[in-house]
């Protein structure tokens, strides 16, 4: 572990008890319950590792980093037209093994498609996170995943704003792992009728 790290989180968990043990001794003056513990401040410094370390699940997502050729297909809806378009995409490491930063262009998708995306994975959630802008939007979406199947398959659940509608929805997406040099994104949400349908596909492959 990094020692600077591991010096501040001493600090800051050292400062947490002294301030509680201050606190729980004034609260027993006042009071005549059970005497309260004080907190192990061992345990809180592992915990706070745990939490602050990437670990195995970043490792996965390993995967993902490199130069990637794109093909992208999109729809607006369920019976409307596939809009296809080719592009690049490059991610790399940020943060000591924390995150992935993502550039992404994706061609012209009857304008220009360009984005932006960071990926991690949230120990404290146990869930893999991402958030995501591009040129035809302005929110940042994020989303919450897990994994299925050995972590071959990434599912997740996030919203965003619909200028259509004027409403947020609610995404469902599922990134697969194919191989070494190939994954896919594919990410669905609720038409008009509310019937679910496929909005975006990605595949990559690695240049």
């Amino acid at each position: 572990m990094n020692s600077r790290l591991l010096l501040s989180v001493i600090v800051l968990v050292s400062a947490t008890v002294l301030t509680g043990g201050r606190l729980v001794s004034q609260g027993r003056a006042a009071t005549d319950g059970p005497e309260a513990r004080q907190p192990d401040t061992e345990s809180m410094v592992e915990k706070m590792v745990q939490y602050a370390m990437p670990g195995e699940r970043h490792k996965l997502l390993d995967r993902m980093a490199g130069r990637w050729k794109i093909k992208v297909e999109y729809r607006m809806s369920g019976d409307a037209p596939v809009v296809q378009s080719e592009g690049t995409c490059e991610r790399k490491w940020i943060l000591d093994g924390r995150f992935l930063l993502e550039e992404f262009d994706g061609g012209d998708l009857a304008l220009p498609f360009k984005g932006m995306a960071i990926y991690g994975y949230d120990a404290y959630e146990q869930k893999y996170t991402s958030a995501w802008v591009d040129s035809l939007n302005t929110s940042i979406t994020t989303n919450m995943g897990v994994c299925k199947d050995s972590c071959d398959v990434i599912e997740f659940v996030g919203t965003h704003g619909d200028a259509w509608s004027g409403t947020k929805k609610k995404t469902r997406g599922v990134t697969r792992f194919v191989s070494e040099k190939e994954h896919l994104l594919e990410l669905h949400e609720p038409g008009p009728d509310g019937k679910e349908f496929l909005v975006l596909k990605i595949s990559y492959l690695r240049m």
